[in-house]
């Protein structure tokens, strides 16, 4: 009876999951929802024809894009960190064969991130340049009992503005690569994914059929 109840209640929580629809409301908790959330966050990504428009005739545009792009693989990269607690399971009930799956989730999830905070670190390069405070102003008021009082404001400025230009022509040179780079990582992820959840499914089979047969 304890073991129908326990399939009973399986059941109940794979029902409630499929009734989740993962979104900017709803983390995911499983490896298909991460997978549809990244597919989401594909279909966010400016398109080639926006990204290819991108100059230094047009900074606000340019800021529009990089803002949009950045908001997107923080978002993946915040993403990926379900993968660990969506197939979480003590390690020594993993098989060996499957251990060796899961590190290769692993490593491909290291080596997308990495991928992705290459173009991360050239926007944030754009969006938030080192800035120096400067002295903008001094007002010297004397008061009545001949006291004189000092105030100052100060304001902030780029601290190099040649290499925030710099930095700039580069993006409009490179965005496109950098949005493929961006499309191709995240669409490679997603296939990965699938890879895993097959050799997964496989070993589990495997695993069955060895235990029939001892049987």
């Amino acid at each position: 009876m304890a073991k129908g109840g326990s399939s009973s209640n399986k059941r109940s929580r794979e029902e409630d999951n499929a009734e989740v629809v993962v979104g900017d409301e709803n983390p995911p908790s499983t490896l298909p929802e991460i997978q549809e959330r990244i597919k989401q966050l594909i279909a966010r990504i400016p398109s080639k024809e926006e990204t290819a428009s991108l100059s230094l005739d047009d900074i606000p545009a340019m800021e529009r894009w990089c803002k949009t792009v950045r908001k997107i693989t923080r978002d993946y990269n915040l993403n990926l960190n379900f993968v660990a607690i969506a197939n979480y399971q003590w390690e020594p009930d993993r098989p060996g064969h499957t251990g060796q799956s899961l590190g290769a989730l692993r490593n491909q999830i290291q080596l997308s991130t990495a991928q992705t905070n290459i173009v991360s670190n050239h926007i944030a390069r754009v969006l938030t340049p080192s800035l120096d405070t400067r002295l903008h102003k001094k007002t010297v008021v004397e008061k009545p009992n001949g006291v004189k009082e000092e105030t100052y404001e100060y304001t902030a400025v780029i601290n190099d503005p040649e290499m925030l230009q710099l930095n700039r022509e580069q993006l409009c040179d490179e965005a496109i690569y950098k949005r493929q780079l961006v499309v191709s990582t995240m669409n490679q992820m997603v296939l990965c994914m699938d890879d895993y959840q097959k050799a997964e499914a496989g070993a589990a089979g495997a695993e069955t059929s060895r235990f029939s047969m001892a049987y």
